[in-house]
């Protein structure tokens, strides 16, 4: 059976593809007499050649995003599920995707396969796009036959990692921008527009008002100072960033984003339901629960969760139940998440319950998110109406008493 645009609604325009799923049908209907996939004929002339060239080569250096691999993993498993041979697909797959990096991993990944690498071993080469729980997941389901199954796992696992990253940035990006602006405008007020009225409040004379001295003092501070307050800034992020590839700041810096206020709980919240989703999955494509445990580690994505997930590991290792050994991590691995665990290790049914609790976490960062945002609005504008509403008294007060004075003349 073939693949069609009416069994693949979803996916038959997907923004993702180069020209959609229908065209990668085309094509594969095309190549049956050939195991390579015709490529477009380059042998053009003129500025669109060269135009087309050049943006080949700035893509190359693009991210490949989550929306990516999800379609990747998607079609491939219609693929193969519909009888298309591994590297075929492949290689339809390279033709179709409109991210020119991602398209020559896939075209390299399926020759590594032809010269008979398998699946697993060819995406280890690129351990920077594919992660270690994807690889562990490929490489179960090509030991037990039940790579169309696997690869069904991880797109369903990819599609909802990245609807919870989407949620998580939706909230904040809001919130982010207007204090940007709002600083933005505030520093333009200081450096722009306090100076031209401080001649007016001079001339005036008489003695400022508090605030008015606060806002000329905070406005000649700008202006002396603007390139010191960019080099701080700029020294500082990138001071920042620099700690934060280090080991023990990476760490630090994750713990203290775990103990931050509502911020914090969404977090943990947001990793409670990766390490599960992701271990439940592990655990159905049929690996050991001390390996998934160690791939589920470095697939979360905080080192101080990736820290106490690793200990957990060892002592499974030696006998010791999860749930058992998570007791200790209250903060972590909440009382519900323990008791769950427990209740899946007792009943051998860990890979279902694991599920359930990646699901009802879902649902937890979707109702934070949704709060956060309705919560953040009005605090945004409480803060912005103080900021404003304190410039502008303190512009007005000596202009009303200079008027006062020049009207009692």
């Amino acid at each position: 059976m073939e693949p069609t645009a009416a069994s693949t609604p979803s996916l038959a325009e997907n923004p993702v593809l180069g020209t959609g799923f229908n065209d990668a049908v085309s094509v594969l209907e095309i190549g049956e007499e050939s195991d390579m996939i015709p490529q477009t004929d380059l042998a053009e002339h003129g500025l669109a050649y060269w135009y087309r060239r050049l943006n080949d080569g700035i893509q190359s250096f693009s991210t490949i995003s989550l929306k990516d691999k999800v379609t990747f993993f998607q079609l491939l498993s219609i693929m193969i599920e519909a009888g298309v041979p591994l590297v075929k697909a492949l290689y339809v797959l390279a033709d179709q995707m409109k991210n020119i990096r991602f398209k020559h991993i896939i075209a390299t990944m399926a020759q590594k396969i032809e010269s008979g690498k398998s699946f697993s071993e060819a995406m280890e080469d690129f351990r920077g796009v594919f992660s270690d729980t994807q690889i562990g997941m490929i490489h179960a389901g090509e030991a037990s036959g039940q790579l169309n199954g696997i690869l069904k796992q991880v797109g369903t696992q990819e599609e909802k990692n990245s609807a919870v990253t989407s949620k998580i940035k939706g909230a904040l990006i809001y919130p982010a921008v207007v204090m940007i602006i709002m600083f933005g405008a505030i520093f333009v007020i200081l450096a722009f527009v306090v100076p031209q009225l401080m001649q007016l409040f001079t001339q005036g004379g008489g003695e400022l008002p508090t605030s008015t001295k606060i806002l000329i003092a905070l406005s000649d501070f700008v202006v002396n100072s603007y390139l010191t307050i960019f080099a701080g800034l700029f020294v500082g992020i990138g001071g920042i960033y620099v700690w934060k590839r280090t080991a023990g700041g990476a760490y630090h810096w994750d713990n203290l984003m775990l103990h931050l206020p509502i911020v914090g709980r969404m977090i943990r919240n947001m990793s409670l339901a990766k390490f599960t989703r992701t271990l439940g999955s592990l655990l159905n494509s049929g690996i050991t629960i001390v390996k998934g445990l160690q791939i589920d580690a470095d697939a979360i994505g905080n080192k101080v969760y990736r820290q106490r997930i690793l200990l957990a590991a060892e002592d499974v290792s030696r006998g010791i139940p999860l749930a058992e050994n998570l007791t200790d991590s209250r903060f972590l691995f909440p009382d519900m998440v323990v008791s769950m665990i427990s209740i899946g290790e007792q009943t051998a049914e860990l890979s279902t319950v694991c599920d359930k609790i990646a699901n009802y976490y879902d649902e937890q960062v979707d109702q934070m998110a949704s709060n956060m945002s309705k919560l953040m609005e009005p605090l945004i504008m409480v803060t912005m109406g103080v900021i404003v509403g304190g410039l502008i008294i303190s512009v007005m007060q000596p202009i009303f008493s200079l008027l006062d004075v020049v009207g009692n003349l």
